[in-house]
């Protein structure tokens, strides 16, 4: 049950149930609080954007990265984050759950956060004094590569920034590092083209990089132990006049502000930064820079979306909720193979290398492996396939893992080159993945069959119909399209290809509860029917 807790806090009164958290009182919307369940920092709000007012009470739901969370007793506190004095205190069994205590951790057993973005994050303050170093040992190396291979003035740059201007140190609520680099030119076009070199180079000195857009670069560093984290690379650039920090920042600020480098102080390290970081920091986080605060958030026109997007491109939407799907329990995410995989093993066997587009956590990739062929997964989201590569090293199966996004035509004319080379054909293979991307992104896989299987080799590929729309389903979509069949062969036809074979109906993809109106395609690039 809730309560008002022991009376140490009587500003505000707070009681709390599965929906979320009511507090009455005297609450500052100027300030930002924090939200603590069993003594542990999982989220922060900011009362004007958060909170909803309700007679004399301010309320607000549970965000859905917690709820799944939220099981069991807990102790909650809302504290001032500056000053961390508690406000308000309850108690609360939530879903009536009368053992066990409410624990938001991940899998290794860290804390977790909600960031700004609504995602639950292992925060930097979790991690110890030793990994601490050897992420900023990192990152000194990694400007040291831009500034010197790559030929670009690079430093610090958003939180990363901040938290060294201001602390000397990583925010400890953030969990990457954010570095940028000044681009020599103006016009987007030739920016991103300057940002791809940059990562060729950083390939070349042995960075592993992936791509976020066409000026957005993301390297992960291994701290030991298993653990990791991630280095975002941002390329700016004056635009007429404006300095474009993408994704978020346009602003109009003098050269002056930016060069020549400086340097500042970062958990002992000398790193570059801007020549006039404060100037900077106010320009992007507003004059309260100096005051830390977890909930900030961009206020981000639609128009300096529409542009960036426009120049640049984004080559990682729906990733962040991809990430999150590939970590849930086994029992939520199964290992064993698709009935999809079984009908295309038993109708087409074959020993050709199988090209998994949109393999996820590669639960057929590996199941085909497991049967004799030589596979090769591919997908957008690496930390999705990352356990399938650890099992299939020990299980010494014929896999290899790729990071490839289908929107990024520049992967897929790559792709497409080197399996056209491939001494037999491969197969494509694409389960639930044609629904998932857009129109480009579907035109994208119709060019890398182009291009891999005009000497022979099929695509199969399972897709959800129009008529499933109105189904019930086990999962949420994160983006859904209901494809009309007859559409699908359409676009497959127009880019060169026919139809070999077609199925659709209830029945061939029962998940549970969930039997989803799909269809079963086989199409094939080259003259007459491949078999």
């Amino acid at each position: 049950m809730s309560g008002p807790g022991d009376g140490r806090t009587r500003a505000v009164s707070m009681s709390v149930d599965d929906e979320g958290i009511k507090l009455v009182g005297s609450i500052d919307e100027d300030l930002t609080y924090d939200v603590l369940i069993n003594d542990h920092h999982v989220w922060s709000l900011q009362p004007r954007r958060d909170l909803t007012k309700r007679g004399r009470a301010c309320v607000a739901p549970w965000p859905k990265a917690l709820v799944r969370y939220l099981s069991g007793y807990g102790s909650l506190v809302v504290r001032e984050h500056v000053t961390g004095q508690p406000v308000a205190e309850a108690e609360y069994w939530f879903g009536g759950v009368r053992q066990g205590l409410v624990s938001v951790v991940g899998s290794s057993g860290s804390p977790l956060l909600l960031d700004k973005w609504g995602r639950l994050i292992r925060p930097l303050a979790g991690d110890d004094e030793a990994a601490q170093g050897r992420l900023m040992d990192a990152v000194v190396q990694l400007l040291e590569t831009l500034n010197g291979a790559c030929g670009v003035p690079a430093f610090i740059c958003f939180g990363t920034l901040l938290g060294a201007v201001r602390d000397g140190a990583p925010i400890g609520h953030d969990n990457d590092i954010d570095v940028g680099y000044l681009s020599a030119f103006e016009h987007p076009v030739d920016i991103a083209r300057e940002a791809y070199r940059v990562s060729r180079v950083l390939h070349e000195q042995g960075w592993k990089a992936r791509r976020g857009s066409a000026v957005r670069i993301n390297t992960r560093i291994s701290l030991g132990a298993g653990q990791s984290r991630a280095i975002d690379i941002f390329t700016c650039a004056w635009v007429e006049g404006v300095l474009y920090m993408p994704s978020d920042v346009g602003i109009r600020v003098p050269r002056e502000t930016m060069l020549p480098l400086g340097s500042v102080t970062m958990l002992g390290r000398e790193v570059p930064a801007p020549a006039d970081p404060e100037s900077l920091l106010a320009l992007t986080y507003g004059p309260g820079w100096r005051v830390p605060d977890p909930s900030f958030q961009y206020e981000k026109s639609r128009g300096l979306r529409r542009r960036l997007d426009g120049w640049y491109g984004g080559l990682n939407h729906g990733r962040k909720y991809w990430d999150a799907f590939a970590k849930q329990p086994t029992r939520v995410v199964p290992k064993g193979p698709t009935p999809f995989a079984r009908w295309v093993a038993a109708k087409w066997p074959s020993s050709r290398l199988l090209v998994d587009v949109g393999t996820g956590t590669a639960r057929d990739a590996l199941w085909m492996a497991g049967k004799g062929r030589p596979v090769l997964g591919a997908d957008y989201v690496p930390s999705a396939f990352r356990a399938a590569r650890r099992r299939s090293a020990a299980r010494g199966l014929d896999v290899r893992f790729k990071a490839f996004n289908i929107n990024d035509t520049r992967e897929v004319l790559a792709l497409g080159a080197l399996l056209s080379r491939e001494e037999e054909p491969p197969d494509l293979y694409a389960r639930f993945f044609l629904h998932a991307v857009n129109e480009a992104g579907r035109a994208n896989l119709w060019r890398l069959a182009q291009m891999s299987l005009r000497r022979g080799g099929l695509l199969f590929a399972e897709f959800r119909t129009h008529r499933d729309a109105k189904l019930p389903h086990v999962f949420p979509a994160a983006q859904r399209f209901f494809l009309d069949p007859d559409d699908v062969v359409a676009e497959i036809q127009g880019s060169g290809g026919h139809v070999v074979s077609r199925t659709q109906g209830r029945g061939l993809a029962v998940f549970g509860r969930e039997d989803p109106h799909v269809c079963r395609l086989v199409a094939s690039w080259t003259r007459g029917t491949e078999t």
